[in-house]
């Protein structure tokens, strides 16, 4: 296993430590989103590096060229899903009696209830992501390593191209920023919600548009994938 090799899967020992900081560190002086930050930043660097070692030390192995990009969807993946649940357990802090005329009516990041009050009352809270775009990333994630299986099977590769690296770099930079404003501001705001949703849209569409584009401009093999073969008797 070259340098580089490491270095790429050392995103997968990241991700836990992000999602168990993310729940079960204290929101108090956003504790959770300061570790659960730095350690996406420190993840997104390794795939900077990783790249750059491969290059400079001429190790391009066929490991690696499977590794990197699953070590990058099992990571940013991982950081969307958990993003759906409260941080720290708790969340941000929503009323009990919404008002369906109000603002709050709009509110798109699931609720969960985190405990009561001293008065028996349910306390609710809001995860950072809203679910429908993050189900959106997860399904291109499954179309594309599916695909890639299937050519894989036929000695074929799929070309990656610039809408997929452009995806990737809003991911990472939405899963930074995302824990970035809570961190710096050491409050739960609610804009940080309204943030947190355009980013996840934001990356939701560059997944969905990157996806038509690979299979547009693969498909030649997918052609041959989806051709009829009689078997023989």
């Amino acid at each position: 296993m070259t340098l580089a090799d490491k270095v790429t899967l050392a995103r997968l020992w990241l991700t836990p430590l992000i999602v168990l900081a993310y729940l079960l560190l204290p929101v108090q002086g956003s504790l959770c989103f300061w570790v659960a930050g730095i350690l996406c930043g420190i993840a997104e660097f390794t795939d900077y590096l990783d790249g750059k070692i491969a290059r400079a030390r001429r190790e391009v192995s066929d490991f690696g060229k499977l590794a990197d990009p699953f070590c990058d969807v099992f990571y940013r993946i991982s950081v969307f899903l958990v993003f759906l649940l409260p941080a720290g357990g708790i969340g941000y802090p929503v009323p009990v009696a919404l008002d369906l005329d109000s603002a709050t009516s709009s509110l798109k990041q699931l609720v969960f209830a985190v405990g009561r009050d001293d008065h028996g009352r349910v306390i609710l809270g809001a995860g950072l992501a809203p679910w429908v775009p993050v189900l959106l990333m997860v399904l291109r994630e499954l179309v594309a390593g599916a695909l890639r299986s299937m050519a894989a099977t036929k000695g074929m590769v799929l070309a990656a191209r610039w809408p997929g690296k452009l995806k990737a770099w809003l991911q990472g930079v939405a899963l930074i920023s995302i824990c970035a404003f809570p961190a710096f501001w050491s409050e739960l705001a609610p804009w940080h919600l309204v943030y947190a949703y355009w980013a996840c849209w934001i990356c939701a569409a560059a997944s969905v548009l990157s996806m038509g584009e690979y299979l547009w401009t693969n498909r030649g093999v997918l052609k041959v994938l989806t051709e009829r073969r009689d078997l023989k008797a």
